[in-house]
């Protein structure tokens, strides 16, 4: 996650970015394309966050997980249910290979084959929306983690944000964690997961 700010207006990018430690760059609101053009140096003002743990201590964000979890014990119930009906037909299968021709036999394998195939591909169908809608609900809680870091980072005068596990060495006073997680807190007590079944079918890629 990147943060910088570029004629006086905000801009965030978040991506593949999140967790590999880089630093977020908050450049003071004085600062302009002249000032970077002439060379004037901006003095460093550094703060420290652990994204992570807001992300897994924010109340909006438990309950997030919790929804998914619900969804999860759904589908496995489902997931059983058909697991049990496919291996009563494997079993009856086997028991009446003696009794079946080679290509009866092979006609009744392939066929079910093709419905452990299919179930296969719609376990993992749910399993990629049910993903999609847990992203999308956390991000939501991650746009509201940059909005607060930056108002709480220039109310301080802070124009650098590093990550808390890429610090060996701080001073307790450059961490803004807490009131971070405080305001998500109090800005974002709660979000509604989508339902994954009614999410659109995910764009597929090239």
């Amino acid at each position: 996650m990147i943060f910088h700010r570029k004629a006086g207006r905000w801009l965030s990018h978040t991506s593949a970015l999140i967790g590999l430690g880089l630093t977020l760059a908050l450049v003071p609101v004085g600062a302009s394309a002249e000032q970077a053009a002439t060379g004037v140096s901006i003095k460093p003002v550094v703060g420290v966050i652990d994204l992570q743990a807001i992300l897994a201590q924010s109340t909006a964000a438990r309950k997030i997980a919790s929804q998914r979890e619900g969804y999860l014990n759904s589908y496995q119930a489902v997931v059983a249910e058909k697991e049990k009906e496919l291996r009563a037909i494997d079993e009856k299968l086997a028991a009446d290979r003696p009794n079946l021709d080679a290509k009866t036999f092979a006609e009744r394998r392939g066929d079910f084959q093709e419905k452990v195939a299919a179930f296969q591909k719609q376990v993992e169908g749910q399993r990629r929306t049910l993903e999609r809608a847990y992203n999308q609900a956390m991000n939501e809680v991650q746009a509201t983690v940059i909005r607060l870091t930056q108002e709480i980072a220039n109310t301080r005068g802070m124009n650098i944000i590093v990550y808390r596990s890429q610090v060996f060495l701080f001073d307790p006073a450059m961490d803004i964690t807490d009131p971070v997680l405080a305001a998500v807190n109090k800005a974002l007590p709660s979000v509604t997961m989508p339902d994954p079944d009614s999410l659109p079918p995910a764009k597929e890629t090239r």
